[in-house]
């Protein structure tokens, strides 16, 4: 592993995740469990050789928005 890759504990004891994470009010716990549960996704997905990435909310109103757009034009 060069020293560029950060594994899930090193990325956890980093003290500037750590101040982002006090700043965001999001617990130690949750960030390490969306980690991990992303983790397994990606490994999971590499497999399968295909990853399904959902767009987030705000993504789905920026497509709405262009879609309604390009219709009343």
């Amino acid at each position: 592993m060069s020293d560029i890759e950060f594994t899930i504990a090193r990325i956890l004891r980093d003290p500037l995740i750590r101040q982002v994470l006090r700043a965001d009010r999001t617990s130690l716990f949750d960030f390490a469990r969306l980690l991990r549960e992303n983790a397994i996704r990606i490994r999971s997905a590499s497999t399968s050789s295909r990853l399904i990435v959902q767009p987030m909310p705000s993504d789905r109103r920026d497509q709405d928005r262009r879609s309604q757009q390009s219709a009343t034009r």
